[in-house]
């Protein structure tokens, strides 16, 4: 009793502190995890989940519900926008990502608008004046919920002050109606509705169920985030992934697509980049830091593939528009990690 107590003190100590600097997080058991998840000092976490080697190692549901009940994992759904852009690409449907969109947009704009590419919106480094992280923007994607059309709303967004570097890249920046039109693109070129596109061609083949996109009020799928889906079958999109695109046999992704998706274009600090759609930064170990790719979103929602451990950890949160909620994510995460044994013959 006496240790639990000094955890969960230690605990609130690093996370709760106020106006000074957190104090060292400390390496917990899954056990005395779970119990500081069940005593609220986490938030709402939902569902943590692992799986090493394609078994599921942990499943647990926390708070009300029942296990495999489905979460709103909000941006963390970007990270499936990407798969099906590559999935188009793979099917013949979208000739590459150096394609302009907005032919496929049923628009015509003048420069800057008409060299944006699928590349461009892939990477958050469009010429659209676009910043979630920044509520004055003409982008920022509450301003574009309260349309009713939220087509309409991104293609008629203003440029930004914008300029390519030596790779061909413009400066990042985070942008859910940039994400919101790549799924437009990717309906016009395959002629399906974005989420039965994805239904189809890869929810279908993974036997997943259920997975729910929030739509406008006109019906548009947010292809942008904001996708209620279950954590086993985010564990089943992550061992997918880590399995070059192969499931139970057949080859659902062109494995070059997935390296190129993974492949950091942009560093956003020391160690976090992002890629098409997703992030990198690495996750410590027993053994040390690991290199992780993540979907992640809103409240702390967070898909991790681990390939040096061969691991796919899942934490499905509603902390939305917490300050803490990424923090105590990655605190799971970390613990989860810690707990799986070492591949030896690394």
């Amino acid at each position: 009793m006496f240790k639990s107590i000094a955890i969960t003190f230690a605990i609130c100590a690093a996370l709760c502190s106020v106006g000074a600097a957190a104090q060292p997080i400390p390496d917990l058991s899954v056990a005395e995890l779970e119990q500081v998840i069940d005593d609220g000092h986490l938030g709402e976490i939902r569902a943590v989940a692992v799986e090493q080697h394609g078994d599921t190692v942990y499943r647990k549901r926390f708070g009300e519900g029942e296990l495999g009940d489905r979460v709103d994992i909000k941006s963390a759904g970007k990270s499936i926008t990407a798969l099906a852009v590559g999935a188009a690409i793979a099917d013949g449907d979208l000739p590459g990502i150096d394609v302009q969109v907005w032919p496929y947009l049923g628009v015509s704009r003048g420069a800057p608008f008409s060299s944006i590419t699928v590349r461009d919106l892939l990477t958050m480094s469009s010429a659209l004046d676009c910043n979630d992280w920044e509520r004055r923007s003409p982008g920022q994607e509450e301003r574009m919920y309260s349309r009713r059309n939220w087509r309409d709303f991104a293609l008629a967004l203003p440029a930004r002050a914008y300029e390519r570097d030596e790779r061909g890249n413009g400066p990042f920046s985070y942008c859910t109606a940039g994400v919101f039109l790549l799924g437009q693109v990717v309906e016009t070129a395959t002629g399906e509705r974005f989420d039965r596109y994805l239904q189809r061609r890869l929810f279908d083949p993974l036997g997943i169920e259920g997975a729910d996109w929030r739509t406008s009020r006109r019906g548009e799928i947010q292809s942008g985030g904001q996708l209620t889906i279950s954590d086993e079958a985010l564990l089943r999109i992550g061992r997918m992934i880590i399995n070059k695109g192969v499931w139970n046999g057949e080859q659902l992704l062109p494995e070059q697509w997935l390296r190129d998706m993974l492949t950091p274009t942009h560093t956003l600090s020391e160690h976090v980049h992002y890629g098409y759609l997703w992030w990198a930064r690495p996750l410590r170990s027993s053994r040390g830091f690991e290199g992780a790719f993540m979907m992640k979103g809103n409240g702390g929602n967070i898909v991790a593939l681990v390939p040096n451990l061969d691991a796919v950890l899942v934490v499905q949160a509603e902390n939305y528009n917490r300050d803490y909620a990424e923090r105590n994510a990655f605190l799971i995460l970390t613990t989860m990690l810690r707990s799986l044994p070492v591949p030896r013959d690394q």
